[in-house]
């Protein structure tokens, strides 16, 4: 396992983190939020923005505070070819297409050796894990959800099948591997992305405990309603903190 390179800073009653770590080649940063003053094993929660965003998006540095004072640790890494990352190009993720499902695959892997690293330095209960992805956060996070095995509970909004998520069913599907996650698909009745159709494919396809939510408004209107929902599974699923 690389070295796991991070600086933190107290701010009030929580601890912001700030770390890097090298996964195949690649330098990945992230950020991470927990109570100030605690050694009980808390709940751990990605939180993962969407495209062209960042690991410092109010989607994901917001609610990381609010959550962490409820005694989880937050946190989020800069997604491929976007905030912090050496390769900087957002927008590069959708023009070549045939790159989806590599990256999707170095995500996955980046995610497992997050898990790893922050638990190697931080108070983690191993099985209360969660992940909250908006659109890319989704689209990537459920190839990295499936893969890792060791999430409890999952909210994925602005989602469908396609692209980095690849097809809900056949040998190729990622969606077999969440039968063990509790997953809530928030999805939003204007989408003017995801189609409804590939949205409630996905939802279908999904083999665990699941809900899906329709919100009001459209792809990028990611509010307090799509925090609000996304929180209440968290809650549901992991409850309150150490």
């Amino acid at each position: 396992m690389s070295a796991f390179q991070f600086s933190e800073e107290l701010r009030d009653d929580l601890r912001e983190v700030r770390f890097s770590f090298e996964e195949d080649g690649e330098r990945v940063p992230g950020a991470l939020w927990m109570p100030s003053e605690t050694d009980e094993a808390m709940p751990l929660v990605f939180i993962q923005h969407p495209g062209t965003g960042s690991k410092d998006d109010y989607f994901v540095s917001q609610p990381a505070q609010l959550w962490a004072r409820r005694g989880w640790i937050c946190a989020g890494l800069d997604a491929p070819m976007h905030g912090d990352r050496d390769d900087y190009d957002p927008m590069g993720l959708f023009r070549e297409k045939e790159l989806q499902p590599i990256i999707a695959q170095q995500f996955a892997a980046e995610v497992s050796s997050a898990i790893d690293h922050i638990a190697s330095q931080y108070p983690v209960d191993m099985s209360r894990i969660g992940y909250v992805g908006y659109s890319l956060g989704s689209m990537l996070g459920i190839p990295a959800v499936s893969k890792d095995g060791r999430f409890r509970a999952a909210a994925f909004c602005l989602v469908g099948e396609g692209g980095f998520v690849g097809p809900a069913t056949g040998p190729e599907s990622y969606v077999p591997g969440l039968a063990g996650v509790a997953v809530r698909i928030v999805a939003k009745q204007s989408d003017e992305l995801i189609g409804r159709e590939s949205t409630e494919a996905l939802y279908e396809a999904l083999p665990g405990e699941k809900e899906l939510i329709w919100l009001p408004g459209g792809h990028f209107e990611i509010g307090p309603d799509v925090i609000k929902s996304a929180e209440e599974w968290m809650k549901r699923q992991l409850g309150e903190g150490a």
